[in-house]
């Protein structure tokens, strides 16, 4: 596979959306209006789309070959490719007669989780409540555009199949499919998000749920009834690039009074004429053999005239 024309063609997209949920809603937008991706069989004489569960097969099949944890990917280094065409198939595609689930299966149903306070022996790292919090079962963090949602999921529900996900444009539910009265989570956000452009994933153990904001600003909490996080730690750098075009100019012309302000102190003489006899002195030096500063452009401000 020639990976890196791909690669080049799937950045300009990136590039353009910004961020992993914009470009991921590029590629499934085009995965919609091009091809049969959505449309799941009726029966065996459908031509044109996939049997139900099949399509989450392949996605999240196509997720774990290049996932370092896994062992799809572990299997394509040990067979010795580099591009991983010659990886297991990501799920076969076969026709699903039904779903029926095992009347042996364990369908006891799960406690639902009420959210709980747990810094100190939290499953998440610090990265994963960036800007947000977590709590003993679902953190959040946030940038100004976008928030991430993570949930540990139970052990019997860490598939695709058995969960049951609802976003909308202010309120977020997890629950059970093959239980419906179990929920995982749900809550009313304190914010509106942009509901039709959501991603969700599951990781190993968690549902990751991936949205853009209504608005940029900062949110205070996740949930209405959450505890407000302390703004004051809240770590706000942004891209220039991402800044209005406004705010871009100011910086800028910022950027070039300050360049101005130093060219003019580096060629301000001194008045004291010991201080000019030494400066004289440092010019002869600056750029003598064996000198850490030969060939640099001279600036008297990185030594200290007394």
């Amino acid at each position: 596979m020639d990976f890196q024309r791909n690669d080049a063609m799937l950045m300009e997209i990136l590039q353009d959306r910004k961020t992993i949920t914009g470009f991921l809603d590029s590629i499934f937008g085009f995965l919609r209006r091009n091809t049969d991706f959505y449309h799941t069989k009726r029966d065996e004489s459908d031509k044109i789309g996939f049997p139900k569960g099949v399509r989450d097969q392949i996605l999240y099949g196509a997720m774990q070959r290049y996932d370092p944890d896994c062992l799809l990917q572990a299997l394509t280094a040990q067979g010795g490719a580099n591009d991983g065409e010659t990886a297991p198939p990501a799920a076969e595609e076969v026709v699903l007669e039904s779903e029926d689930v095992s009347q042996d299966e364990d369908m006891s149903p799960i406690e639902s989780v009420t959210p709980q306070k747990g810094k100190e022996q939290s499953k998440f790292s610090t990265s994963d409540y960036r800007n947000g919090d977590v709590f003993e079962t679902h953190c959040w963090s946030q940038t100004l555009k976008d928030v991430e949602v993570q949930v540990l999921l139970p052990k019997d529900h860490q598939a695709a199949k058995k969960l049951d996900i609802s976003i909308q444009a202010q309120h977020i539910k997890v629950s059970s499919k093959p239980n419906p009265e179990t929920v995982i989570l749900e809550g009313n956000l304190s914010q509106r998000i942009k509901h039709n452009e959501a991603v969700w994933t599951i990781d190993q153990n968690r549902l990751i749920i991936s949205c853009d904001k209504a608005k940029e600003l900062w949110w205070e909490r996740l949930f209405d009834g959450d505890p407000e996080i302390d703004a004051k730690k809240i770590e706000c750098e942004r891209y220039i690039d991402d800044l209005p075009v406004e705010t871009q100019a100011t910086i800028e012309k910022l950027r070039v009074q300050q360049l101005a302000a130093d060219n003019q102190q580096n060629q301000v003489q001194p008045s004291n004429p010991e201080q000019a006899k030494t400066l004289d002195r440092l010019k002869a030096a600056w750029d003598a053999e064996g000198s850490p500063f030969k060939g640099q452009p001279f600036d008297p401000s990185v030594v200290r005239m007394s």
